[in-house]
């Protein structure tokens, strides 16, 4: 390989490496906070659902739609931190399922809220108003956070192309403006070891 093929190739990786390094991160952070909270809401509407199959009473509903919920964002953030697990397409691709996901957690905390935000008492079906209503919040925060993931993946990949290509425009001119200093410096050294290079050429 030559100096002037080795600075091209690596100029582009070193110009974009950082940024995927950094997205890359941010999506893991992300990822994990979103599975947290679903760990929580699983606690928060679990409790509800174990006490009601303990005494044999009929499932609520709404609150099995909770678990339901929370169990595919889990499998989901789980699916996207494993390195390439769609063989090649980049999770930021799949942003529609972010944004299903957005619609079950923004419909959980429409049902919830409508039961527990204007209720005083302490109890609703021996379930605590208080707890319940703390739940809700968590609800509309990993429907935000969906929004958010779902809508960055839109993002990213409709307009993918137009930044990859504003990246190689800008390599190319760096690369462009390395490779005639190189070419320089090359010519000069030429002429120090071969002086008498100049005019056999």
């Amino acid at each position: 390989m030559t100096i002037k093929s080795f600075v091209t190739r690596f100029g582009k990786g070193a110009a974009t490496k950082q940024v995927y390094v950094y997205e890359m991160w941010a999506r893991w952070v992300v990822r994990a906070v979103q599975f947290i909270l679903a760990i929580i809401v699983c606690g928060l509407y679990g409790n509800r659902v174990d006490r009601d199959r303990r005494h044999g009473d009929p499932q609520a509903a709404a609150w099995v739609y909770a678990l339901v919920v929370a169990f595919f964002s889990c499998v989901t953030c789980l699916a996207y931190a494993v390195p390439n697990p769609f063989k090649g397409l980049q999770p930021h691709r799949l942003f529609a399922w972010d944004l299903v996901l957005f619609v079950l957690w923004i419909a959980l905390f429409g049902a919830f809220a409508a039961i527990f935000l204007k209720r005083e008492d302490d109890e609703y079906q021996g379930t605590s108003v208080a707890l319940m209503k703390c739940a809700v919040w968590v609800d509309l925060v990993n429907a935000l956070l969906w929004f958010g993931t779902g809508t960055y993946g839109g993002v990213r990949t409709l307009v993918g192309r137009r930044v990859n290509g504003k990246i190689d425009e800008y390599t190319g001119k760096a690369e462009g403006a390395i490779n005639a200093k190189i070419d320089k410096g090359l010519n000069n050294f030429s002429m120090k070891i071969n002086p008498q290079h100049k005019e056999t050429v």
